[in-house]
């Protein structure tokens, strides 16, 4: 059991060590090294073996338990559960903290040790990464302006930063939000964290208390259903519609139960791509206004939407200060930035200060002077404007493949922005779990449906999110042969 369980953490990445844990060992259930009724390590020696609290540890089983993937026996320990193996879609790592480094550990192992035979060493054509290629990066600007950052500051742009963040960087950012929304947003209410996913993290600290009721979206983002269970919470999933969240559902559950905490991705969805509606928006920033609940607006992709022309977030209707926006740059520049920004409800600035300071004191001082630098000048635009055209292209082959291989356009909708589609299967497909294994065996990585979905068990296993930004045009031709050749070969002549 000790070889099937050395996994490995990141102690300096935003990702909690709970969900990097999580996420490990959902890992090896998917992929077949830890079977039903194999027994976990005892919270003490995992906790140990790790180095990190036990208290870690324990929120990392309560989670698993809470999924139905791990069992306690009274006097006995922590097992895998008899369900597990039917719950699990192989490469689920991929789904639950995509910028972690967790994600380049797993998935090639998964190939070797599932049995397919395959020489691990092949080349992936990863369709699950929902991360910018490497190749997109704008490394020559940010060699320049790291230079320049060291020559102007020198060593205090290594030293521990202000709590809040650099304060030209904050004053970035709020210009930048007021420009955007045409209303004023003070620097003092933005505070710099390190990635959107800590910032998640930071708000159920400061929000959350046990026993309250948190919202989380469905199909969605599952790290912040495992965040908001670290905090105790009482987790309800709330499905999504064409235009956004299902708030008749939401305003039910308001009246009927005390709700304390919402989150929502409401510009180019994550894993749907959808964009909501203005009325959508404007209802949910009034709801939480009558009813008292904190919004969490997670701001991946805005800035990639191909028009040029950001979405106005929920934040802009914001009249009762209800909503935490969370603005990222690890999807428009790069995910080992690792720096994002939350604009905070004024009353709870100095609980959000006190909650950062608890975790890491501050955030990278080198990089929110390269990030500062970015955004003070033109060539955060001129990038935007370079990398809207790339995905733009890359929908636009991806969406010709899918229509080459004889797939009909009603099976997806056009994306206005970002580097995923949402593709639903047609009616002989099998669900997109055993798609995704096929496809794996052939070098393909897919994100099936139900490792987004919260309820348990899944709602539904009838899409895949196809990450075609992460790929290029060859590699993504290559890819999409091989899925439509799959569909219409292997299954619907079955």
């Amino acid at each position: 059991m000790q070889d099937l369980l050395l996994l490995e953490i990141y102690k300096d990445d935003d990702s909690p060590l709970y969900v990097q844990i999580v996420e490990a060992l959902r890992a090896r259930v998917g992929d077949g090294r830890l079977r039903p009724g194999d027994r976990l390590p005892s919270v003490r020696k995992l906790s140990d073996q790790l180095g990190v609290n036990p208290a870690t540890i324990v929120a990392a089983y309560n989670i698993l338990a809470r999924e139905g993937l791990l069992e306690a026996r009274k006097g006995s320990g922590a097992y895998i559960s008899a369900a597990a193996a039917a719950s699990q879609p192989l490469h689920e790592a991929a789904s639950s903290a995509e910028a972690s480094p967790l994600r380049q550990m797993v998935v090639p192992d998964s190939f070797g040790s599932a049995g397919h035979g395959q020489n691990p060493a092949r080349h992936i054509l990863d369709l699950a990464a929902n991360a910018p290629p490497r190749r997109l990066f704008p490394l020559a600007s940010v060699k320049k302006l790291l230079v320049e950052a060291v020559d102007i500051d020198g060593g205090k742009a290594f030293e521990y930063q202000t709590v809040n963040g650099y304060e030209p960087l904050r004053s970035a950012l709020a210009d930048r939000m007021s420009r955007q929304r045409r209303l004023p947003v003070h620097p003092d209410t933005v505070h710099v964290v390190s990635g959107a996913q800590q910032g998640i993290d930071l708000v159920a600290r400061v929000v959350l208390r046990r026993g309250d009721l948190a919202v989380v979206e469905s199909p969605g983002y599952r790290g912040v259903r495992d965040v908001f269970i670290a905090a105790g919470a009482r987790v309800e999933a709330v499905s999504v519609q064409a235009d956004g969240l299902d708030l008749d559902t939401l305003q039910s559950l308001a009246e009927n139960r005390p709700l304390r905490l919402v989150y929502v991705n409401p510009v180019l969805q994550n894993p749907t791509g959808i964009v909501w509606s203005e009325d959508k928006k404007t209802r949910l920033a009034e709801m939480a206004g009558r009813y008292g609940f904190y919004v969490i607006e997670d701001d991946l992709f805005s800035d990639l939407m191909y028009n040029g022309r950001p979405e106005l977030p929920v934040k802009y209707y914001d009249r009762a200060d209800m909503v935490f926006y969370i603005k990222s740059f690890s999807k428009s520049l790069m995910p080992g930035l690792r720096i994002a920004a939350v604009q905070s409800p004024v009353l709870l600035q100095e609980r959000l200060r006190i909650a950062k300071h608890s975790v890491d004191l501050s955030s990278n001082g080198l990089m929110q002077r390269v990030l500062e630098r970015f955004l003070s000048g033109s060539l955060y635009d001129a990038h935007l404007a370079s990398v809207q055209k790339a995905y733009q292209a890359l929908r636009n082959d991806c969406e010709q493949e899918l229509s080459a291989g004889g797939l009909p356009s009603e099976l997806w909708s056009n994306p206005l922005g970002g580097l995923n589609l949402w593709l639903r299967l047609p009616d002989y497909s099998p669900n997109a779990g055993e798609l995704s294994r096929k496809l794996a065996e052939q070098g393909v990585l897919l994100a099936p449906e139900a490792q987004f979905r919260c309820e348990l068990p899944p709602a539904s296993d009838r899409h895949v999110r196809l990450s075609f930004g992460s790929l290029d045009h060859n590699e993504l031709r290559q890819a999409m042969t091989l899925l439509t050749n799959t569909l219409q070969g292997d299954y619907r002549h079955a």
